[in-house]
């Protein structure tokens, strides 16, 4: 018995293989991926060595400062002053600019306000050899101590050196009575701030 199949007017094309062209594609874009994404050689040296060993230590600020002699022993008259004189030394590992400021002032027994006291006198600082030289008129840095500051780098104390300051506190020539009598306490601050090499 023989059977027949039907035939239609279509005609069936042979399956061809679809993956090839894929493939193909992307092995072209991986290795143009390679070639630009290198940028140059990959071949690298490289060399390496310790030196030797060593220590770093930090300088050290150090100021001492003497006491100020008394300079209430001679009472003042307009235009009169008294006198007192200090040192500093530079006991530390680095030059230091010195700075000094009136920080603390106060008066007492006086019958105005501070204020009016304060401005009849004048602060002076004088650098001298030794205590000795210290004496009214010398001159230097001036202000009423209200404002007495005589910024930093005022002046360099090297390493190991010493300097003696002399104070001088002046009332004005022109003072009123209404100051007379009053005491004056002030304090100065001394600040020494290492000077760049």
């Amino acid at each position: 018995m023989t059977r027949t199949t039907p035939t239609t007017g279509r005609h069936r094309a042979p399956r061809r293989r679809r993956w090839a062209w894929p493939l193909g594609l992307g092995l072209v874009l991986a290795v143009a991926s390679a070639v630009v994404g290198s940028g140059g050689t990959y071949a690298l040296w490289n060399s390496s060595a310790a030196t030797q060993a060593s220590t770093v230590r930090s300088g050290t600020a150090t100021l001492v400062v003497s006491p100020l002699t008394a300079m209430y022993t001679t009472p003042l008259a307009p235009g009169r002053s008294t006198t007192g004189s200090f040192s500093v030394r530079n006991s530390g590992t680095v030059p230091l600019g010195i700075r000094m400021q009136a920080t603390t002032l106060h008066v007492a027994y006086a019958s105005v306000p501070d204020s009016a006291v304060l401005d009849e006198l004048t602060l002076r600082l004088a650098p001298v050899g030794r205590a000795s030289d210290c004496r009214p008129g010398l001159g230097g840095y001036a202000a009423r101590p209200t404002v007495f500051d005589t910024g930093s780098g005022y002046y360099t104390l090297p390493v190991g050196a010493s300097a003696t300051g002399c104070f001088e506190m002046v009332l004005d020539a022109d003072a009123p009575q209404t100051v007379s009598g009053a005491v004056t306490d002030f304090t100065v601050t001394i600040t020494g701030t290492q000077v760049a090499p």
